[in-house]
Parts: structure tokens; sequence; C-alpha cells
């Protein structure tokens, strides 16, 4: 068939394609069609007349010239693949010949480049780790883990107890760096020697294949955007987690007991796990460019196709199987959050791969089913397209879609978390049994606590509530093996105490007092609760043999549950720090129990204490056996860095204003159930 003259072509010109024709050329940011296919190898390379698209079906074959818009001052772009860049094409589209294969009726248009274009290469392993901030952190990762081996630094694995109260800001620094292979680190991270090389070789292909993905999304400049973006993200996801900590244990623990989660302070981490939440997130803002496992034209044998992505979320969640890391997770997904809203306004607005905006005046000039048509091929290309033309509630669904996107995936991502976490958390109340036959069973008393009473102020009493809290967790029944192994010692130094001879007369005619209750009385009148101490400490340490002897006051009885909460510290300071001095579930004075060893040590502390001070400014009595249990005297050096400690406290203080041995009173709302103990936080105590 023999083709039209360039005449015949012109005669259908309209004035449209005569106003366009003065524009420049469209050029390959507009099309960028793949030359190599051999579909669109009949383009022209150039024509002298141009035209409109053939008005009647006589001229199909001929070549047309697509309409050009004028130059825009910002260069229109497509989001660009990794495929090879192809060579310049002409504005010259051959339609086709009737009755000659060709393109389908769908596809045969002015844009060519509507076939997806040729899949990137499956990507190699060494290839994967070959990327710039893989390889970065492998070389990071190998060296401080060797570091590592030495035992020195880092000792432990990262808290925010260890930053926050031991200045471990180095180790924070090097902890995303660290695989815990020596029995120190393994044992502080809660994990195995097996799981901790397959955990570090999973997040490291995990990291690798979020930069595949993400480089190619942030065209133009991609490993620069998502190196900036990973060490970024990096030091605000720790700095978060340390306040994260602070804010939901030490601010919240005191006044807010609802919001206090011990966890929040010791829940340790070594390793990119918390980054790669973070990254997770991120890439769920682009649910349609990670491409699956299947080469293009295969079809899955399910109905679901498994994409690169779920295989991310899998490697992710691999990290909660061994321990729970649920705040460092935590903030790894706040951050990655904010991160991805940030992108997503970022390409709206034209970078970071996202789409340059068109001006108003291009639009004018273009011809309505070519702009349509463009707008729809850079849909299927951009993930979040805009426009300067484009309504309000176009650009509102845009930043709709992108949290669509982004919340499902922290959703499921923190409640399996969450669920992991409780899992993890679960510690079942121990057994009397087992608290019997797991301490010294020879030994004829476990437990002895002794109730310091004195006279308060206004003839204030609170013997009865106190002990009433206590007796009702007492075994009843001789079958219970704890029933001959825990007892009480009321004692006073005081000969003159009608509320002590009231207190002992009606617990005389309760069968259970009668069984775990003595009362001891040492002559006496003087208030000196140092003394009182002193005295009590040898005279029932001597007298009882007991594994441990715990030391309370009157004032403090104990909350609901923390009888029990008491009994699990015990055996838990037993199976996990079993050269322990003693154990702390309250505050002041009360609830400190020693080794029965121990408390005696202790008494000459408080003499010892009195001595070295001139009189009237010695260390106050509580604080001195506070010190013997964190080894920070030299009587008890031996019980540095043993003392167990209750997450919370277990008894509630009543005489905040008939306090026996100071004239200051306290706050009522001060020192109650739930609170955090004072001592929570503390790197060198193990708080239970």
């Amino acid at each position: 068939m023999v083709s039209p003259s360039p005449s015949s072509v012109s005669q259908q010109r309209s004035p449209m394609g005569q106003q366009i024709h003065s524009s420049t050329s469209i050029s390959s940011q507009h099309l960028n069609p793949h030359s190599s296919n051999p579909t669109f190898a009949s383009y022209a390379s150039s024509i002298s007349s141009p035209g409109s698209r053939p008005a009647s079906p006589s001229i199909v074959g001929a070549t047309t010239t697509v309409p050009t818009p004028p130059q825009s001052p910002t260069a229109y772009q497509l989001k660009t693949f990794s495929a090879p860049p192809t060579p310049p094409i002409s504005t010259i589209v051959a339609v086709g010949t009737p009755g000659t294969p060709g393109l389908p009726s769908s596809q045969n248009s002015y844009f060519p480049n509507q076939y997806a274009p040729p899949p990137p290469p499956t990507p190699t392993f060494f290839s994967l780790i070959s990327q710039p901030v893989t390889r970065t952190v492998l070389v990071l990762t190998v060296i401080m883990t060797l570091v590592s081996l030495g035992g020195k630094f880092p000792d432990h694995c990262t808290s925010p107890s260890k930053v926050l109260y031991a200045d471990q800001y180095p180790a924070l620094l090097a902890s995303p760096f660290i695989v815990p292979l020596t029995p120190a680190l393994l044992a502080s991270a809660k994990t195995g020697l097996v799981s901790s090389v397959i955990l570090a070789f999973s997040n490291l292909l995990s990291l690798a294949l979020f930069e595949d993905h993400l480089t190619v999304i942030f065209n133009g400049d991609g490993p620069r955007i998502f190196r900036n973006m990973v060490f970024l993200m990096m030091g605000l996801i720790m700095g978060l987690r340390q306040f994260l900590g602070f804010v939901f244990s030490r601010a919240t623990g005191w006044h807010i007991p609802a919001l206090f989660f011990s966890d929040s302070m010791f829940e340790c981490n070594l390793g990119l796990a918390p980054f790669l939440f973070a990254l997770l997130v991120v890439q769920a803002l682009f649910p349609h460019s990670s491409p699956s496992i299947y080469a293009v034209g295969d079809k899955p044998s399910s109905l679901w196709t498994i994409r690169r992505t779920h295989i991310q979320i899998v490697l992710c969640l691999l990290n909660v199987v061994p321990k729970t890391i649920v705040w460092w997770a935590g903030s790894g997904l706040i951050v990655g959050f904010f991160a991805a809203m940030t992108i997503s306004f970022q390409r709206r607005m034209g970078h970071w791969g996202g789409k340059v905006k068109t001006s108003a005046y291009e639009k004018q000039l273009w011809e309505s089913e070519v702009f349509e048509a463009m707008l729809e091929e850079d849909e299927a290309f951009s993930d979040s397209p805009s426009t300067d033309f484009l309504p309000y509630t176009k650009e509102k669904r845009h930043g709709l879609k992108a949290l669509a996107y982004v919340l499902p995936t922290i959703f499921f991502v923190l409640l399996f978390l969450v669920g992991c976490n409780q899992f993890h958390t679960i510690r079942p109340n121990v057994s009397s049994m087992t608290l019997n036959d797991s301490i010294e069973p020879q030994t004829p008393y476990l437990l002895t606590l002794v109730l310091m009473t004195a006279p308060r102020k206004n003839g204030v009493n609170y013997i009865r509530e106190t002990l009433d809290s206590y007796l009702r967790n007492f075994p009843d029944e001789n079958v219970d093996p704890l029933y001959n192994r825990i007892q009480i010692v009321v004692y006073t130094h005081f000969t003159d105490y009608p509320g002590y001879d009231e207190a002992m007369l009606y617990y005389s005619t309760i069968a259970k007092a009668r069984k775990h209750v003595k009362w001891v009385r040492d002559p006496g009148s003087e208030k000196n609760q140092r003394k009182h101490l002193v005295s009590a400490i040898r005279t029932v340490g001597a007298a009882e043999d007991s594994v441990y002897l715990g030391i309370m006051e009157d004032d403090f009885p104990f909350c609901e549950g923390g009888w029990q909460e008491m009994l699990n510290t015990i055996y838990a300071a037993h199976e996990t720090v079993p050269d322990h001095c003693g154990v702390f579930v309250g505050t002041g004075g009360s609830g400190l129990i020693f080794k029965r060893s121990v408390a005696l040590t202790a008494s000459f502390l408080l003499e010892q204490d009195a001595l070295m001070y001139k009189p009237g400014k010695p260390t106050p009595p509580d604080v001195s056996l506070q010190n013997c249990l964190l080894g920070e005297h030299e009587y008890c050096s031996s019980c540095a860095g043993t003392l167990v400690t209750s997450r919370t406290l277990l008894q509630r203080h009543l005489g905040h204003n008939t306090s026996s041995s100071s004239e200051f009173g306290y706050d009522p709302n001060d020192f109650q159930c739930g609170w955090r103990h004072p001592f929570n936080g503390m790197p060198t105590v193990h708080t239970i």
C-alpha cells in the first residue's frame, strides 16, 4: 500500500494542530517508550509538516504527529524504573495497517509505553548485600561484634535503665550493630546462640530487601535518600525509646500507676530489629510497587499472591519469637509512621520520586485525550500523583490513601507484638509446694516477718489492720507445705504501750493468729528507731532459725495480691540470683527481707553509722538497711548487684501523718498500691 503524500495529510490538520505544532516536540520524559519493542520500530525520525490523528480509515497506516505541549519551566517527569535507559524517540507514531498483526485495540494509542516495562533482574544475595547501606551495616556489625567478644564493651543488652541511670550512651549507639554471642550478652538479651545468629542473618537480609525496593521508589537519587532516611530513623528510634522508658516508668510510676509499665525501662535490644519495623511501615506506603516472587506472566497456584512485602513482615516478626521487644518495635512503628507521612507529603510535592507538578498553562494547550491518557499512564506508575489543577477532594483522597496503606500494617504488627509480649511476660504464681521444696527445706522456717510497732501520735494504732492483711494470706490447714514454715513476730521495746496490749488480747482468740503470730516485748521507753531495729533484729534473728528475716512496719499492710507477689519475688530471687542478700518489696524501712545472716550484719551497720556521725546527724536507719542490701557499705560489700525488688510497691502506707520517728508527714496519696518501686530502673538492681 502506498502511503498518502504529506500534502494529503496536511489537508486534514485542524487549527488546534497548527497551534500545537508551533511548540517544541514532545520529549522522552513525556513518552519514554521502549524502543527495543519491535511493535514500535516504525517510529519515524522526523516530519516536516505536522498533523493530527487520521480522521478516516482510508489513511490507516500513515504516520501522524502527536500533539505536543509547550515546554514548561519544570519538565514533566514520569517515575523511572530500573530498566536501562532508552534512546530518544521521535514524535511520529505508526498507527498500523488493517489486516496486519499489531497492537490490540485496547493498547493502540498515542502512548506506546503503556506496556509495563520489563521486570528488573532477580537480585542475588551478593547483589543485595553489596548495596551501600547494607554493606556499611554489615561491616559495622562484623567490627562491633568482634569487639563485643572481648566481654568489655558492651557488657549488657541496651535498655533505658542502662542509659538513663548508668549513662551508657556509647553502648546505645553501638547496639544496632552487635550480634550477642558471649554468655553475658546472650543472658541479658534473653536469647540463645543459635537464635541470635539466625536473627542476625534474617535481619541483614531484610534490610537488604528494603534497600533494594525503596531505593527504586526514591528514583533519581534513591541511594542517598535511603541512606539518610535509615540513619536518621535509627537516631530517632533510639532517642524515642529512652523517652518512652522515662515517661512510662519514672514519670508516671509514682502518680499515675495505670500508666506505669516496668518493662518500658528494662526491655533491651541488640541488633537491627526496631529499625526494620520502621522501614516496614515506610514500605507499606507503596503496596503496589512490591514485586511478587513469581516471574512475569506466571500465575500463582493459590488465590494469594505472595509479595516481597509479605516476606519482609515475616522476617520482622521473627524477632519477637525468642523474646519480647514490644517497646523497641513500638518505637520503630511510631517513627516509621511519621516518616511515611513525610515521604507521602514530599512525593505529592514532586520530590523523592514523586511526580513534578504540571502548570495550568500546559493543561490548556494539551488536547483532552492526550492529557487524560498521560494522567492515566502516570497514575499506574506513580504511587501518589499530585498536580496543581487537581481539586481539593483529590488531594485529600491522596492523604487518606497514605493512611489507608500504613495504618493496617501498624495495627496488624502491633497486635502481634502485644500478643507475643503477653506470652513472654506471663508469670504464673509460685505454689507453696514449689517454694517449700526449692528454698532450704531443711531449715525450720522459710520466712519470719518482724512487725515493728511503737506508740504513735494521738494514740493511733494500725496493728490490727496491718496484721489482718498478713493473716488473710496464711494457710489455714496443716496440709499446706508452708503451714509450719512462715510466722510473724510483733515486736516492741516499749513497756507502756496500750495499743500493743489490746492487739495481743484480740488475736489471742483467733486460732490462725495463735498458730502464726508471736508477741515479743523488750522493756524500754525511748523513741529511738535505730535502737529499736538493732534490738529487734538481734532478738528475733538469734532466736528463730529462718532462711529470711523480714523487717516490716505496722502501718504498711499488704495490697490485694501483694502477699503472693512477694512470694513470687522471693522465688524468682532464689532462681535467678542465687547469691542474693535479700528482697525489697516496700519502701522506707518496711518490706526489707534479708537473709538471716545478712540481717544480723546489718544490725552492726546500724550501730556503726551512729558512731561515724555527730549526734543527731547519722544516716537514717531505714536508709542504712537499704544501703546494706545494695552493697554500698563495707560490711555488706558482698551484696553489691544482688538486690532483687518487686516492680511495684506491694504494701500501702497508712500512717502518713502519724510517724513514730519524725515530726513531718506525707501526702495521704503517697506510697500506695501499684506505685513504682523506688529502686525500679536502677541498673544494679534486679527487678522481677
